[in-house]
């Protein structure tokens, strides 16, 4: 018998203890939550060439037209940085798309989901030129069955036009985007829209530029993340010069957004990851908003991945003052500003959200390392807290979680008489997690604080980085939750954590071991998310202790507010643990939330084209309390959360 007496300890638990890490990796945004299901959607594509290792220019790639002509056009765009096609076609021609089906074994592969009885908005411009009948659209399988209604379009006038549609679903299936033409001439089309009608918050006018797939973003609700940190992750950093995250390139009108190859495109066989940008900065912002979530941007310092390249800008250069000090300053007056003083609030504002954006702390870089980069931290966190003193500036730590790589960082906090956060990663193999269930206990208070921003028990730093096969088996959860009892238990220097990666388009990762799974029709929550959900939505305002000696490998911590304790237990053994908490001022029930398998391999599945497999999903009882005391019986390898309900 475990005998533990929970009691307050005094400290108080952050409110930001736990949020989500979001990049655009696996084809999380685009492919994924952008609802639009249109690959190369404005012929502006944009990807890398493994050979050059380079950018290279392809604006027709994931087209493909028969019985017409297909080129890229430059003249009279639409926007600055817009291309478009100019098909010059007969009747009968067809121009089609398959969606974002995420290359290689399913390159050929239909990715677009119609359910019969939806209905799905197709959106286009259209300059006809010398064209003259109607266009007609509909979603059709790979045998050309149609999936949904035909609908047509025509352009009435000279100059670009937009062109809407309804399409409905009559059958159920993947299929791609027919435009076909019962006409013939010469016209351009870009900014091709196909997306489901029911699209997130389709009702709120600010979502009027990127919209966000439904069932992903509710997925993220039930999380109940604290913040969110966007848009990365390596990719803002960048492979190599000209490639890193540049916000400004993100906002505006659709067609005025700037496409870049994504850094995760050198993981896929064609280099064919690009950004599109249709979910940019405002699009991250006004997500936030919606998960009542803190925003946490974080920007490029100046360091392109110091583990793909030795590209920098020069400190103290006129570049490094004008492109990235700048951009800092510019991006908190485009999410606060006023839009009558500011140019960059009057375009947020433009794009439909007048008021200012919540924004309180900005990331300073990703996984950077070494002096240079303390000393670019140090000029852009000067530059910012003398315009905005209440913003909090996130340091990183590199990308290694050992003592001697995070020293240096932590050196400088000691001297720093201003408060930051530092943010330490970690990909290692799960006994990793267990033991860093005490990592945080020494840790010095005081100064900085910890953002754990980005962890997973994947084994990269061990050397055994799991295959999509292996990846999110239960004992990597179970790993995970030990080591955020340790989070907790150290709410005084714990301020954040996130996991990382978010998502994954299923058959798809160029990382494996993700949180959520999806493909084009369904969402699978991993053992992982449970873990992530059950802490995240159990937490109380302030910490509490537990008075007793815990065996090997059981991991516990305690919280409370004022309507309940929470104490979290994690079994990492192979028999049954009988535990007993004295609890204080305790009810007379409890809820009881269990994650469990006696198969540490078990893992939730979900293929290209199938439904999520459940191997292992929590499960809630109630149990009783006692004279104050809780009994608890915990199964071999189980998560258990308890949720003691105080007296009123």
């Amino acid at each position: 018998m475990i005998d533990l007496n929970v009691k307050s300890n005094g400290k108080k638990v952050s409110p930001e203890l736990y949020g989500i890490f979001l990049e655009d990796i696996n084809y999380a945004c685009d492919g994924g939550l952008n609802a639009n299901l249109v690959n190369n959607y404005s012929f502006d594509g944009v990807y890398f060439n493994a050979k050059k290792k380079a950018s290279v220019e392809d604006p027709l790639r994931y087209w493909h037209i028969s019985a017409g002509k297909m080129e890229s056009g430059t003249e009279n765009v639409l926007g600055t940085n817009s291309k478009y096609a100019r098909l010059t076609v007969g009747t009968g021609a067809k121009l089609e798309n398959l969606g974002y089906n995420g290359g290689g074994a399913n390159k050929d592969k239909c990715a677009m989901y119609i359910a019969t009885g939806k209905a799905y908005q197709f959106k286009c411009w259209i300059r006809k030129n010398s064209y003259s009948g109607n266009i007609n659209v509909y979603v059709a399988d790979s045998q050309n069955t149609p999936l949904t209604e035909c609908s047509s379009v025509s352009a009435e006038r000279n100059g670009w036009q937009c062109c809407e549609a309804l399409l409905n679903g009559v059958r159920e299936g993947y299929g791609k985007l027919v435009i076909s033409f019962d006409g013939s001439g010469q016209l351009d089309l870009d900014c091709v829209e196909l997306y489901d009608a029911d699209y997130w918050n389709k009702d709120d006018p600010k979502w009027k530029h990127g919209k966000l797939r439904r069932d992903l973003m509710e997925t993220l609700k039930e999380l109940k993340p604290a913040f969110v940190r966007f848009p990365g992750g390596c990719i803002v950093e960048g492979k190599q010069r000209g490639n890193e995250y540049d916000w400004k390139d993100t906002v505006g009108p659709l067609w005025e957004r700037k496409a870049k190859y994504s850094l995760w495109a050198e993981r896929v066989s064609d280099g064919g990851y690009c950004q599109s940008y249709q979910i940019g900065f405002y699009e991250y912002f006004c997500m936030c908003e919606d998960l009542g979530a803190k925003p946490l941007p974080t920007l490029f310092a100046g360091i392109n991945c110091q583990m793909r390249s030795m590209s920098r800008i020069k400190t103290g250069s006129k570049e490094f003052s004008e492109y990235v000090v700048k951009n800092y300053l510019d991006l908190i007056e485009f999410a606060s500003g006023d839009p009558k003083k500011s140019r960059w609030a009057k375009i947020r504002a433009d794009m439909g959200h007048p008021a200012p954006f919540a924004l309180d702390r900005i990331g300073i870089g990703n996984e950077n390392m070494g002096k240079d980069y303390i000393r670019k931290f140090e000029i852009i966190r000067k530059a910012i807290t003398e315009k905005h003193p209440d913003i909090l500036c996130v340091m990183c730590a590199g990308v290694l979680p050992f003592d001697f790589a995070i020293k240096p960082f932590w050196k400088h906090a000691a001297k720093a008489d201003y408060p930051f956060l530092i943010d330490e990663h970690s990909y290692h193999e799960p006994d990793w997690f267990f033991k860093a269930s005490k990592k945080f206990d020494a840790y010095p208070r005081g100064s900085a604080k910890v953002y754990f921003g980005e962890y997973a028990a994947n084994g990269l730093m061990a050397g055994k980085m799991t295959d999509d096969a292996n990846s999110n088996r239960y004992l990597t959860a179970l790993s995970e939750a030990a080591f955020l009892t340790g989070a907790e238990r150290n709410c005084d220097v714990v301020e954040m954590t996130s996991y990382a990666p978010l998502f994954n388009l299923a058959e798809a990762a160029q990382w494996p071991h993700n949180l959520i799974v999806f493909n084009p029709k369904a969402v699978m929550k991993t053992t992982n998310y449970f873990v992530q959900q059950m802490f995240a939505n159990h937490t109380g305002n302030s910490g509490m202790d537990m008075e007793g000696t815990l065996p090997p490998r059981i991991y516990a911590s305690a919280t409370q507010d004022d309507a309940a304790v929470y104490i979290k237990l994690v079994n990492g053994t192979e028999s049954v643990q009988r535990v007993s908490f004295k609890v204080s001022n305790a009810d007379a029930g409890a809820e009881l939330l269990c994650l469990q398998s006696d198969d540490t391999a078990a893992k939730n599945e979900l293929t290209y084209t199938g439904d999520p497999v459940y191997r292992v999903l929590p499960k809630q009882t109630e149990i009783p309390i006692h004279d104050g005391r809780v009994m608890l019986e915990a199964a071999p390898f189980g998560v258990y959360v308890i949720t003691a309900r105080k007296f009123k």
